[in-house]
C-alpha cells in the first residue's frame, strides 16, 4: 500500500481545482475536498495553507502582478515590454481580449474564491476537526473570499459575488452593484473576525495566515473606500492601539519576514526565490522587452521631498552606457536559498494613513496631523505644514503616494476612489479617458456567462 504526503496532496488537489475557470463547463473536481480533506485538524490546516501556496505560486495579483500592472495603469511604472498586452496597460488602452486582464486578476481571484467556498462547504460537514480549528478556518476562508472580491470590485467595478463552489450556480452569476459587493464583503469580514483567533498561533507565530487583526485591517480599508469615516477611524485605531504587537519598523526592516509592522504577509514558495516584487523590479540589466520590463517613472522619483529617507532606502538605480534607471527597492532579495522577505499585504503604516484621512474628512485637523507626522518622522521629515482640511487631504494623498508606492495597487485605487484619476493621469497620459478607471470584463468569461455585461466603452 502506497502512502501519500497529505499536505502535498491537498496542495496538488487545489492546483487541479484552480485550473478551471470560475465558470465551469463540466463539474469541477472539488468533491474530494469536501469528502476527505476535513477529517482532522492537521488535514484541514493543510487545505487552508494550500490556498496561500496557490496565491504565491503563479502569476497573480497576489504575487506581484498587482504592483506591476496597476503601477503601469497609474503613474508609477514605465513599460519596456514588447508584449501588446503589457503595453495596453501602460497606455491605458485595454481591450476585453487582453489575456492579462483575464489571467492574473479575474481568473486567479475567482480561483481562490472557489477554493475558499469549497473550504467553507467542507468544514460545515467536517467530522474530525475540533471546534476551535473549524471556526478559525471558516473565518480564514471568509476572509479570503472577502479579500479577493475587494480587489475584483476595485479593478472591474460591478462583479459577481460567489458564495458557492457549485458550477451550475456560478455559470450564470450576474454582476452585482459595487454597493452590494461592499455589503457582502463587510458581512464576510465581520463574520470572519468573530470566528478567527486573536493571535498568530495558527501560523506557528508567523504573520502569514489571517486572524482577527487582518480582518480589522481590511475593514478599515473598506470603510475608507466607502467614505464611512468614523468606522474607518475606529478600525484603524484598534490596530494602532495594539502597540505591543505592531510597531513601525526601520525602513530597511519593514518587508522582512514577520516584521513588527506586518499585519499580514504571505510566504514565498518558489524555491531559491524571495518575493515576486524583487524578481520583477530589481534591475540587474537595463530594462528591456523580455525580462526586466519596467522601471519607475521620473514623475514618481521627483515626487519625493528633499531629505526623504524613503527615496534612498526604497529606490535604487541601475546605470549603464551613460543612462540611469530607477526601480522600486522595497524588496531587495531577488534570489537566495533562504527566504528573508515575505510579501506584505497589510501593515501598520497604512493604518496610520487611513486614520489620518478619516480624521481629516471629519475635520479633526490636529488628529490627522498627528498621524501624518508619525509617518513623516520615520522618513526623516519635519511635521506637515498642512493646517486645514483641504491642505491636509492633499498632504495625505501625497504621503500615501510616497509611503505606499509600488505596493498593493494603492496608488491606482487611491486615484480612482477619490476621483482624482482624470486630473492626475489625464495630464500625463495622452490616451487617458475616464472609463479607463475600470478594467474590461474579460471577453472569454462573457462568452461563457451570458449574465456578464461589459463596462462602458470596451
Amino acid at each position: 500500500m502506497h502512502t501519500i504526503n497529505f499536505g502535498y496532496f491537498v496542495i496538488m488537489l487545489l492546483v487541479i481545482v484552480s485550473c478551471e475557470s470560475f465558470i465551469e463547463i463540466d463539474p469541477p473536481k472539488t468533491e474530494i475536498v469536501r469528502q476527505t480533506v476535513f477529517t482532522s485538524d492537521a488535514s484541514a490546516m493543510s487545505a487552508a495553507r494550500g490556498v496561500y501556496s496557490l496565491m504565491m505560486s503563479s502569476q497573480s495579483f497576489t504575487n506581484g502582478a498587482l504592483e506591476e500592472y496597476t503601477g503601469m495603469l497609474a503613474d508609477e511604472l514605465i513599460s519596456y515590454s514588447s508584449r501588446q498586452e503589457h503595453q495596453q496597460f501602460y497606455h491605458n488602452a485595454l481591450v476585453a481580449t487582453n489575456g492579462d486582464v483575464l489571467g492574473p486578476f479575474w481568473r486567479e481571484a475567482y480561483k481562490y474564491i472557489g477554493n475558499a467556498n469549497a473550504m467553507l462547504e467542507g468544514l460545515e460537514q467536517a467530522t474530525g476537526v475540533s471546534t476551535t480549528m473549524q471556526q478559525h478556518l471558516q473565518g480564514e476562508a471568509l476572509f479570503v473570499r472577502a479579500f479577493c472580491h475587494f480587489y475584483l470590485m476595485n479593478l472591474y467595478g460591478d462583479v459577481p459575488y460567489l458564495t458557492s463552489s457549485d458550477y451550475r450556480i456560478n455559470a450564470t452569476a450576474p454582476r452585482l452593484s459595487m454597493d452590494e459587493v461592499y455589503e457582502k464583503i463587510e458581512a464576510d469580514l465581520l463574520e470572519a473576525r468573530s470566528q478567527m483567533v486573536d493571535d498568530f498561533s495558527m501560523a506557528n507565530n508567523e504573520r502569514i495566515q489571517p486572524n482577527k487583526d487582518v480582518a480589522t485591517a481590511l475593514l478599515a480599508r473598506l470603510y475608507l473606500y466607502r467614505q464611512e469615516w468614523q468606522k474607518a477611524e475606529t478600525e484603524a485605531s484598534a490596530l494602532i492601539a495594539r502597540n505591543t504587537r505592531y510597531a513601525l519598523n526601520q525602513l530597511d526592516d519593514i518587508f522582512l519576514k514577520n516584521s513588527t509592522e506586518a499585519i499580514w504577509q504571505l510566504q514565498p514558495v518558489v524555491p531559491g526565490s524571495n518575493t515576486a516584487q524583487a524578481r520583477l523590479f530589481v534591475l540587474t540589466t537595463p530594462p528591456n522587452s523580455y525580462s526586466k520590463t519596467v522601471s519607475l517613472t521620473q514623475e514618481l522619483s521627483d515626487a519625493f521631498e528633499a531629505n526623504d529617507n524613503r527615496k534612498t532606502h526604497w529606490i535604487s538605480t541601475y546605470t549603464e552606457g551613460g543612462s540611469t534607471w530607477y526601480y522600486p527597492y522595497k524588496y531587495k532579495v531577488v534570489s537566495a536559498a533562504t527566504v528573508t522577505e515575505y510579501e506584505m499585504f497589510f501593515r501598520l503604516a497604512e493604518q496610520y494613513l487611513i486614520r489620518a484621512e478619516a480624521r481629516a474628512r471629519q475635520n479633526n485637523v490636529e488628529g490627522a496631523q498627528q498621524d501624518l507626522n508619525i509617518i513623516r518622522a520615520r522618513a526623516g521629515l519635519s511635521d506637515t505644514d498642512a493646517n486645514d482640511q483641504t491642505s491636509l487631504l492633499a498632504a495625505i494623498e501625497q504621503e500615501r503616494r510616497i509611503e505606499l508606492f509600488a505596493e498593493g495597487g494603492h496608488r491606482w485605487f487611491d486615484l480612482n476612489r477619490t476621483n482624482r484619476a482624470d486630473v492626475v493621469l489625464g495630464s500625463i497620459k495622452s490616451e487617458w479617458q475616464s472609463d479607463d478607471a475600470l478594467l474590461p470584463i474579460p471577453d472569454a468569461e462573457r462568452q461563457l456567462n451570458p449574465s456578464l455585461s461589459q463596462n462602458p466603452n470596451y
